[in-house]
């Protein structure tokens, strides 16, 4: 079974997460922890994955924009844990950023959020470039920093790989087929991600496995794969 799901543990008590994760980590390529369960959790529930359940942590703090050093001591301080294999940074905090990040950590990879999947019209926010352009844009600083992967929409995925053979592409926005329960715009069905997805592609699919009952849940997801 090719395991390429992170799964979104978007709750605000450790013990729903942890309990969640034993039942379907079979499953699974690893855990995402956001700022809420981050928040309660720490650096201690960040060990419990690692090292009680031995799953793989994607910690989404998304670091910056922020002043380099800064950036840099809180990702050194994240790899003392020695609990996380990926961590997220805003690429649209400057190559600068991104170089003091990644000089920080030996054993984390970095993943660049490009533009959240919740976003569809950069004008609001007072840029001007289009969702694509300014993908492209980010993407390529991404590269030039030499960081492992972006996070960007399923929609992306082929622009990305156009630009890059390597980086790793971590997907929000995954759903089963008949949900339709969302709060982000830039969508795909599981079935579909599948079809555009190689081996340094990951699905980051969270409501749609943890409500209700996660293991029927996921193996639902996997199995709509035509």
């Amino acid at each position: 079974m090719k395991k390429n799901i992170f799964v979104a543990l978007d709750f605000n008590s450790l013990e729903k997460a942890i309990d969640v994760t034993k039942k379907i980590k079979e499953y699974i390529a690893g855990v995402k922890i956001g700022t809420e369960l981050y928040a309660i959790c720490g650096a201690h529930g960040l060990k419990k994955f690692k090292e009680e359940l031995g799953v793989e942590v994607f910690l989404d703090l998304k670091l910056g924009p922020e002043i380099p050093n800064q950036v840099r001591k809180t990702v050194a301080a994240i790899e003392s844990l020695k609990s996380v294999k990926y961590l997220t940074v805003h690429i649209s905090g400057d190559y600068e950023m991104l170089q003091a990040a990644q000089e920080a950590t030996e054993s984390i990879e970095l993943l660049g959020v490009t533009v959240l999947t919740s976003q569809s019209d950069l004008q609001k926010i007072g840029i001007k470039n289009s969702v694509r352009d300014q993908i492209k844009l980010l993407v390529n600083l991404a590269i030039k920093s030499k960081i492992s992967g972006i996070i960007a929409s399923p929609q992306e995925i082929e622009l990305a790989r156009s630009l890059s053979k390597d980086l790793k592409i971590f997907c929000p926005g995954i759903r089963g087929e008949e949900d339709k329960k969302h709060d982000q715009k830039r969508v795909m069905s599981y079935n579909d991600f599948s079809r555009i997805a190689d081996d340094k592609c990951f699905a980051v699919i969270g409501r749609p496995i943890i409500e209700g009952d996660p293991v029927q849940n996921i193996k639902k997801i996997i199995q709509s794969v035509k």
